[in-house]
């Protein structure tokens, strides 16, 4: 956003609006992590949210979510069907402000074990993003993860790019 001719109290508020967006981020993978998916759907997401968590060039399914219903069953039931121990965060967050509503993108890495096999795991992809500044927060309109991969630890990710309960899944 081109700040030229701003006031000093635009040019904060913008700065502001970043940061809080930056700690919507942040405390995002904290409640993924800790298994806080009320508090996390409440907290993070506008009501008539939406999430699509897919391969980023094919080999994993789409998995979609519409409103705090469908995106509290998938965080609640998919994620820990899949993954525990989960520990991930972000980096390389771009963030465009234009009012009420942003938009953004920033990479994610996450380290975990594979529900199904009991393996260590690791991952990473790239978060697509829009916010909305709702009741005086921001919150996630829109969360897509484009995902390059999840793999066994011990096998890297060159070598298998999705476990398999990843690649077969279906929404």
């Amino acid at each position: 956003m081109d700040t030229t001719g701003s006031s000093i109290e635009q040019r904060l508020r913008i700065l502001e609006d970043r940061e809080d967006i930056r700690e919507l981020a942040a405390t995002y993978c904290f409640l993924v992590d800790d298994g806080r998916f009320d508090e996390l759907v409440e907290r993070c997401f506008t009501e008539d949210a939406s999430c699509d968590f897919h391969g980023a060039g094919g080999g994993m399914a789409s998995m979609v979510s519409r409103g705090r219903a469908e995106l509290r069953n998938f965080f609640s039931v998919m994620v820990p069907a899949v993954l525990r121990d989960m520990a991930h965060t972000v980096h390389n967050h771009r963030v465009s402000i234009d009012g009420d509503r942003a938009s953004g993108d920033c990479y994610f890495e996450l380290t975990a074990v594979d529900r199904t096999s009991g393996e260590a795991v690791v991952g990473a992809g790239r978060y697509l993003d829009r916010y909305r500044r709702d009741a005086g927060a921001w919150r996630f309109e829109m969360r897509n993860a484009a995902i390059f991969f999840i793999a066994p630890l011990r096998e890297g990710w060159a070598q298998q790019r999705f476990l398999n309960a990843l690649g077969q899944s279906s929404r």
